[in-house]
C-alpha cells in the first residue's frame, strides 16, 4: 500500500557552514503545492536556494526545481527520496543558506537528500488505508445475527437504517472486502440453514 505524509515535517542540519532546512507536507493539488513552495519561500527570503520537488496523484504531476543548484544536484535528489519510499501526495522544499564553502556535486547530493529524508521522517510517513462503504439489507429477524457477525469481524457500521427490512451501511477497509464478502455469504447460508 503507498504511504502517506500525516502532517507537515521539519528537519534541519548543518553542512561544511551551510544551512539546509527541510520542509515537507502532505499535498493533494498542485494549487496546494505551489502554495506550500510560495509559503517557505516567503519564510525564507534571504535564502540562498530553496529547491524543491513535489508529486500529486490527480493528473499524475511531478515537479522539481534546483533553484539555481547545479542541474541534478537538489531537485531530484529531494524527489528521489520520496520516490523510494512510495510516498504519495507530497511536497517537500529544502532551503540552503550558503556557508561560503562550495561542497560539490556529491557534496549537494547527500545534503539536499538528507535535509529532504529527515523532513519526512519528522513527518511519520503511514500507510494510505482506503475505505469502501457498502449496503447490506436483511430482514428484521435476522437483524441480530447480522450484527454480530459484522461486530464479530470487526466491520464498522456507521447507521443502521429501519425500513420494511433492516439495512446496515458499512465501512470496511479495501483489503478486507474478500473477508467482507466471504463473511456475508456465510451468514446468508446460515441464515437459510436455520429457517
Amino acid at each position: 500500500m503507498p504511504l502517506i505524509l500525516p502532517k507537515t515535517g521539519y528537519y534541519e542540519m548543518e553542512e561544511k557552514k551551510s544551512k539546509f532546512i527541510g520542509h515537507c507536507a502532505p499535498v493533494h493539488t498542485v494549487d496546494e503545492a505551489k502554495a506550500f513552495i510560495e509559503a517557505i519561500r516567503r519564510q525564507h527570503k534571504d535564502a540562498n536556494h530553496n529547491v524543491f520537488a513535489y508529486s500529486v496523484t490527480e493528473g499524475n504531476i511531478i515537479r522539481f526545481n534546483d533553484d539555481g543548484e547545479p542541474s541534478g544536484t537538489a531537485g531530484m535528489p529531494v524527489l528521489n527520496v520520496y520516490d523510494k519510499t512510495g510516498i504519495i501526495n507530497w511536497v517537500c522544499v529544502v532551503t540552503r543558506y550558503f556557508g561560503g564553502t562550495l561542497l560539490g556535486a556529491g557534496g549537494l547530493v547527500r545534503a539536499y537528500s538528507k535535509a529532504a529524508k529527515g523532513a519526512m521522517t519528522d513527518a511519520g510517513p503511514e500507510e494510505l488505508i482506503i475505505y469502501t462503504m457498502h449496503t447490506v439489507t436483511c430482514a428484521y429477524s435476522n437483524h441480530d445475527r447480522v450484527k454480530y457477525n459484522f461486530d464479530k469481524a470487526g466491520f464498522q457500521v456507521l447507521e443502521w437504517i429501519y425500513t420494511d427490512q433492516c439495512q446496515a451501511i458499512v465501512r470496511i477497509r479495501e483489503d478486507q472486502f474478500a473477508e467482507f464478502s466471504e463473511g456475508l455469504f456465510y451468514t446468508y447460508e446460515d441464515l437459510q440453514n436455520e429457517a
